[in-house]
C-alpha cells in the first residue's frame, strides 16, 4: 500500500485534491481523485488507492500507548520452514511480505523462553502501534502496552464495504484469494472487547457494508452475533465457511463458493421462508426459544415464576422503598455474570456514581462496603477484594449520566444508548427509573405511548433487553389488613401502555414481620406479565429474603455471601491442542523451530 505525506496534500481545507502519487503521471492532470476527510485525519485516492494519515490524528486516543521498536522493516526475511508451512496454508511468502508479516525471535512466557515466532505487525498509517507473536504451537503474545486496533486497519480507508474476520491468517486468505482491501480482523481472536472498536471508529463508522468472516463454531457465532449487535445488522451480512474459517475454505478450495453465498441478517423488516428457514429448524430440532434467567442457587424456583429473552422490554415496579431497584440490579448482575453479558444503567436516582458502584460492589462481592448496616457490624470489604470486583465489573458493568448542565431526554438516552451498543456491545440497559428522563411537552399519554414504542424497538432491533422501573401511583390500603396493596403494571403512573406495550412485567412487594400471624419479614417478586407462556406463569411468585451484609436477596435460607463470580456450575475444561501449528521439528535443546 502507497502512502502520502500530509504535507503533501494540497486541500486548502477542500475534500477533494489532485493526488501526490499519480496525478503527475495520468492524462487527465486536473482530476480531484484523492477524497480528504478532515475530522478523521485520513485521505484516500481512489485512481492509485494511496492512503494518507494526518500525524497529529492517526495516533490520536483518549488513551496514551506505548509504540513499539519501529524497527520493523529489519526482519522482513522470512525462513524457510516459515515460508514452507505458509504455503501449505495456501499462502504466498509475496501475500505475507504484502501484509506485513515478519519472523523474530521473541519470550514467550506461556513457554518460559524465547523462540522463534510469526510476527503479525499492527500499523496505523505508517506507524507500527502493536506487534502480535505467534509461537509454532499457537502461543500468542502481544506487546505490552500498545495500542489495541483491528489488524490490517489501513485496508479500510475510502472503502464502502468490509469483511471482519476472526485471525490474521484468515486476511491473508482473502487477500490470497484477491480480495485485497478492505479486510480486517479482530486482535484477539473471539475474545470481545472494547478498546479496539473504540480506537477503529473513525476508520470504520462511515462503512456501508459489512461482512462478517469469522469461524463457523460456537465462540465464532457468538463473536458474529456481538459484531453484527455493536455494527448494526441492517449492515451486515456473514459468511458461513464449510472448513472453520477463511483460510480452511481457501486450502480445500471452498472459499470462492463461501463468498458467493453471504447471507443477510433478517432485518430489513419484510421475510420470505428462507429468511426465516434456519430459526425453524432450529426450533423444530432445539424446541421452544432459551430464555435467561438467574442459574445461582440462591434464585432457585425463579425460572418457574419469571424468566426474560433478548429483544424484549422488562418494566418493573414496586411502592418506593420496597426493594423495586435492589431486586433489578441483583437480577441483572446475575444475569450479566451466568451468560457473560454486558449492562449498563441510567440511574440519577443513585448518584453519585461512585457511591451506586459502593451498592453493587456488595452485591457482586458478597459483603458491606462499610463494614457496618443499621447499627450491627460485618465483615467489610477488602481493598484487594474492591479490586477484583474493578477486574471482574470493567468490561461488564457501565454507568450512564449526563453532562453537567445537560438535561436527559429520551432522544438523548437512546442515542447514548446506541453509541454504547457500538463502543462497549452492551446486551442489558437498566433505566432507573421513567420519570427521571423528561418526556417532550404534548398530551403525556401520546408521549409515554411514543416513549415505550420506541423502547421496545429498540430492544427488538438491537436484540437486547432492557430493564425499565416506573413507580406507581399512590396506592390504596386495604381496610382489612392496613397494609398498602400490591401494584400491577396497571397502576404504573401515567399510562395502561406500561402493561399493554410491555413484554415483560414484575411487581416488588415487600411484607413486614407479623408476630401475631408467626410470619417473617419477606419481598415478593410477582410476574404480572411475560409475553410467552414458557417464560413464566402469570400470577405466580416467588419469595425473597434480604441479605442485608450486601443488599443480595435469595429464596432459601442459606446466606449468599460468596463472591457473584465464584459460581458453583461446572465449566467446561479447555481442549487441549497437542497438534503443533507448523508441523515443525524439535531441535535437540528441545526448542521449536521454524
Amino acid at each position: 500500500m502507497e502512502f502520502i505525506e500530509w504535507k503533501e496534500i494540497e486541500h486548502n481545507g477542500r475534500k477533494r485534491s489532485t493526488c501526490p502519487k499519480c496525478s503527475t503521471s495520468r492524462k487527465n492532470k486536473s482530476d480531484k481523485c484523492l477524497s480528504i476527510n478532515h475530522d478523521k485525519g485520513t485521505a484516500f485516492c481512489h485512481h492509485c488507492e494511496a492512503v494518507s494519515f494526518k500525524e497529529d490524528v492517526a495516533i490520536e486516543t483518549e488513551k496514551e500507548y506505548k509504540l513499539p521498536i519501529q524497527t520493523w522493516k529489519n526482519y522482513t526475511a522470512i525462513s524457510d520452514k516459515l515460508v514452507k508451512y505458509l504455503e501449505d496454508r495456501k499462502i504466498s511468502q509475496r501475500t505475507a511480505i504484502a501484509l506485513g508479516w515478519t519472523e523474530e525471535k521473541y519470550y514467550q512466557p506461556a513457554l518460559k523462553k524465547e523462540v522463534n515466532n510469526l510476527v503479525f505487525n499492527f500499523f496505523e498509517g505508517e506507524t507500527l502501534v502493536n506487534k502480535k507473536y505467534r509461537s509454532a504451537n499457537k502461543k500468542f503474545i502481544q506487546s505490552s502496552g500498545t495500542k489495541s486496533i483491528f489488524y490490517n486497519i489501513n485496508s479500510v480507508i475510502g472503502k464502502k464495504k468490509v469483511y471482519i474476520v476472526e485471525g490474521e491468517f484468515d486476511v491473508a486468505a482473502l487477500y490470497e484469494f484477491g480480495i485485497k482491501d478492505g479486510i480486517v480482523s479482530v486482535p484477539n481472536g473471539a475474545n470481545d472487547n472494547d478498546d479496539f472498536w473504540i480506537n477503529s471508529e473513525k476508520y470504520i463508522k462511515d462503512v456501508k457494508e459489512f461482512v462478517i468472516a469469522v469461524d463457523n463454531d460456537e465462540k465464532g457465532n457468538s463473536l458474529k452475533d456481538k459484531i453484527s449487535q455493536r455494527l448494526g445488522k441492517h449492515r451486515c451480512s456473514y459468511l458461513e465457511f464449510k472448513n472453520k474459517d477463511a483460510n480452511g475454505d481457501l486450502v480445500s478450495m471452498d472459499l470462492k463458493e463461501t463468498i458467493r453465498g453471504a447471507k443477510r441478517f433478517p432485518v430489513s423488516g419484510t421475510f420470505n421462508v428462507s429468511d426465516l428457514f434456519d430459526g425453524i429448524i432450529d426450533l423444530y430440532d432445539n424446541g421452544l426459544p432459551k430464555t435467561i434467567y438467574p442459574k445461582s442457587k440462591y434464585w432457585r424456583g425463579i425460572k418457574d415464576v419469571f424468566s426474560v429473552m433478548r429483544g424484549q422490554l422488562t418494566v418493573g415496579t414496586g411502592i418506593p422503598s420496597h426493594g423495586k431497584s435492589n431486586v433489578t440490579d441483583w437480577y441483572v448482575l446475575n444475569l450479566i455474570n451466568d451468560y457473560k453479558l454486558k449492562g449498563s444503567w441510567f440511574s440519577p436516582e443513585h448518584s453519585p456514581m461512585s457511591l451506586y458502584h459502593t451498592n453493587l460492589a456488595s452485591k457482586v462481592v458478597g459483603k458491606n462496603f462499610w463494614g457496618k448496616m443499621n447499627g450491627y457490624e460485618y465483615p467489610r470489604i477488602t481493598k484487594q477484594e474492591l479490586e477484583k470486583y474493578r477486574d471482574w465489573a470493567d468490561e461488564k458493568v457501565y454507568l450512564t449520566d449526563c453532562d453537567a448542565g445537560q438535561l436527559p431526554t429520551w432522544d438523548w438516552l437512546l442515542q447514548k444508548f446506541e453509541e454504547q451498543l457500538y463502543s462497549f456491545g452492551i446486551d442489558i440497559f437498566v433505566v432507573d427509573a421513567f420519570n427521571k428522563v423528561l418526556l417532550p411537552k404534548g398530551n403525556k399519554l401520546e408521549e409515554i405511548n411514543i416513549v415505550l414504542t420506541k423502547l421496545t424497538h429498540f430492544a427488538q432491533s438491537n436484540n437486547v433487553m432492557v430493564f425499565l422501573i416506573a413507580h406507581p401511583t399512590k396506592m390504596k390500603k386495604s381496610e382489612e389488613t392496613g397494609l398498602y396493596e400490591e401494584p400491577t403494571l396497571y397502576d404504573v403512573s401515567g399510562s395502561a401502555d406500561f402493561r399493554n406495550q410491555t413484554h415483560n412485567g414484575f411487581t416488588i412487594y415487600r411484607c413486614w414481620d407479623d408476630a401475631e400471624k408467626g410470619t417473617e419479614a419477606c419481598t415478593k417478586f410477582i410476574n404480572q406479565k411475560t409475553k410467552y407462556t414458557f417464560q413464566g406463569e402469570i400470577g405466580s411468585e416467588v419469595i425473597l429474603k434480604y441479605c442485608e451484609e450486601n443488599g443480595r436477596f435469595h429464596t432459601g435460607n442459606e446466606q449468599p455471601l460468596l463472591p457473584l463470580w465464584e459460581d458453583e456450575y461446572e465449566k467446561e475444561l479447555p481442549k487441549i491442542n497437542t497438534n503443533d501449528a507448523f508441523g515443525v521439528e524439535y531441535n535437540i535443546n528441545n526448542e521449536l523451530e521454524f
